[in-house]
């Protein structure tokens, strides 16, 4: 099965075989092939299911994806993902852009051991990590169950916001607004599957459907992102939502190999390291 953009003023083109998906850009519908005709199906014009079969798996144990992607120095960003894990027991990292001293801005997304919980911590360039109580022991956080889920945190200067699954009611699943004062300066690359430049905290789990934004995402965006819990293209072919960095975890990329690409067109993709690797849905 293949997945193609077309538009209604232009034929799709000759499909390979049955379940050839074909995108309208202009009208967000869906045609696929039925092996003679092409079924069209309707969207809410909001958000548009992707066709999603692969993720990025590590097994804690030493491996990782690093890119060459810097935040910029804006005040105000947001991070998007899914997430799989059962692991309680360690500390890992989700992803990271932590220095090694307090020489520079940066964050950590982390989970403490015996919990399934997180915390987002936060550099502001002179003071390491100043709101590490951020998500600390909240129930409301704690994901690590085996299922998939939606995780979104954004910084916008002075708060910290966590999401998880499209959030609460319209609002945060958590909000930490003490001792915020992330002024960009970041200097160590975003790195995923372990704690920055630190070879520490590695990553016993899946991710998929990285996205990073320049600028705070806000409920009704982060809403249409979750989907009801099925992933969306966030790109300039679904919700167009400018991400600053956009990784599909294997599903741009056919399903194999060591690089993850980066569609959104800044050319930051992801290099897998040690046992990381692009996995099927639904396998092992």
């Amino acid at each position: 099965m293949s997945k193609l953009n077309t538009t209604t003023s232009t034929n799709p083109p000759t499909p390979t075989g049955v379940g050839d998906m074909f995108f309208e850009t202009d009208t967000n519908n869906i045609l696929i092939w039925d092996g003679s005709n092409f079924q069209t199906y309707e969207s809410d014009g909001v958000s548009e299911t992707v066709y999603n079969s692969y993720s990025l798996d590590f097994d804690g144990v030493g491996d990782y994806g690093s890119t060459n992607y810097i935040p910029s120095d804006s005040t105000a960003f947001s991070y998007s993902f899914w997430t799989k894990s059962s692991d309680t027991t360690n500390n890992m990292a989700w992803l990271a852009t932590s220095p090694s001293s307090g020489n520079g801005g940066g964050f950590r997304v982390i989970t403490p051991s015996n919990t399934r919980a997180f915390y987002v911590l936060v550099a502001n360039g002179s003071a390491q990590y100043l709101n590490n109580n951020a998500g600390g022991q909240d129930a409301s956080l704690a994901i690590r169950d085996g299922n998939w889920h939606h995780v979104v945190f954004t910084i916008n200067g002075t708060a910290v916001k966590i999401w998880i699954d499209g959030g609460s009611n319209g609002s945060p699943n958590y909000t930490d607004t003490s001792t915020i004062s992330y002024v960009g300066n970041v200097t160590q690359p975003l790195i995923f599957g372990k704690n920055g430049e630190h070879d520490s905290y590695y990553f016993n789990g899946e991710l998929d459907e990285i996205a990073t934004f320049e600028y705070e995402l806000n409920a009704a965006q982060i809403s249409n992102i979750y989907n009801g819990g099925q992933p969306v293209d966030v790109g300039s072919n679904g919700l167009n939502l400018s991400p600053s960095g956009y990784w599909r975890c294997g599903d741009s990329d056919g399903g194999t190999g060591s690089t993850v690409s980066d569609i959104s067109g800044n050319g930051n993709d992801i290099t897998l390291s040690g046992n990381a690797s692009i996995k099927a849905l639904g396998s092992g």
